[in-house]
Formats: C-alpha cells, structure tokens, sequence
C-alpha cells in the first residue's frame, strides 16, 4: 500500500477538476480504512468459528450433563457379534454397528435359547448382553483387558437388553454413567 502510485496520481488529477477532493478523499479512506474494516471482519469470523468449535466439545455428555445424551451419539467403530449354542457358533454380524442394526438383530434372535450378543470397540472392550427367557435369566457383562465385570441390578427383558447396547453404542461415557456393573 505504500509503494503504490494510485494516490499521488489520483491527487494530481484532482487539482485539475471541480469536484477533485471527493473521490481522492474517498478513495484513500476506502484504501486506507477498507483494509482496516476487512481485518477485523475476519477475526470476527475466525473467532465465531473458534466458539462455535468449543461450544459443540462442551456438549458432548459427561457425569455432570447427562441431558442431551438422548440426541449425542458419539462416532464410534463398534463390531456387533452374536454367539449360538454357548458360544460354540461365532457370527460377525457387522464391523460398523448402528441402532437400526442392534434393534433388527436383537428382535429376530429366538430369545427363548440362550444367545450372546457383544459390542466390541477398536480396544477389544466388549459389552456383552446374554441369556434366555426360559432358563437362564438375561445378564449384561462388560470386558476390559482381562476384567469382567457383571451389572448389578438384572435385567428383565429384551428391550432393556436392546437399551443397553444402544447406550454402548452412544458412549462410553453415556453407558458407564447410566447402569452400574461391578
């Protein structure tokens, strides 16, 4: 901006016309203060996107704000397996599991014999739901490493079985903060 020649050239044709000042006037403020106004446009914008960015890490649900666990569905790679015949029958029913997927496989399993059906992370943490509803009863474990852990209050149906495996699906964080295993 400094070393441009439009101004010193606009100056000298100014001193030739009437109305010469204006548009030198107007044409160095819109240099000098447009520069200056479209600087600060862009940090405003910048900074809005920054917040916006912090805003939307702040809502992911932790042990204090568990309300909009609900909508959040964190991204997360989970394998969906069932075992038939007490393990012996091993099925890979898909690598990148969704809710659609868990309700459609847990309603068509004869729960009337007994099945597992795990979600297993990219860590080989497993949620387990397992059982029948003649005999055995329904349980929920959950394997990290070399520990398995077993929920504490039984479950009862195959839609709180279906829930559990959705809030696995949702977060870690989400399904540790809902049911108790120990």
């Amino acid at each position: 901006m400094e070393n441009s020649n439009i101004i010193p050239e606009l100056v000298k044709k100014s001193e030739r016309g009437r109305y010469g000042d204006f548009p030198v006037l107007f044409l160095t403020g819109l240099f000098k203060y447009g520069l200056f106004f479209v600087g600060i446009g862009i940090f405003i914008i910048v900074s809005f996107l920054l917040i916006k960015e912090k805003l939307i890490q702040n809502t992911k649900p932790n042990k204090k704000n568990l309300k909009n666990v609900k909508n959040y569905i964190e991204k997360r790679n989970l394998r969906l397996i069932v075992f038939h015949n007490f393990g012996q029958d091993v099925k890979i029913i898909s690598e990148n599991v969704t809710s659609g997927i868990i309700r459609n496989i847990m309603n068509s399993i004869n729960w009337n014999e007994f099945h597992i059906v795990q979600l297993e992370d990219e860590n080989n943490n497993a949620l387990h739901v397992s059982g029948s509803l003649n005999e055995d009863g329904l349980a929920s474990t959950f394997t990290k490493d070399d520990d398995h852990i077993l929920m504490v209050k039984p479950i009862e149906t195959v839609e709180q079985m279906i829930e559990i495996l959705l809030d696995f699906l949702k977060g870690e964080d989400i399904w540790r903060n809902k049911y108790e295993y120990k």
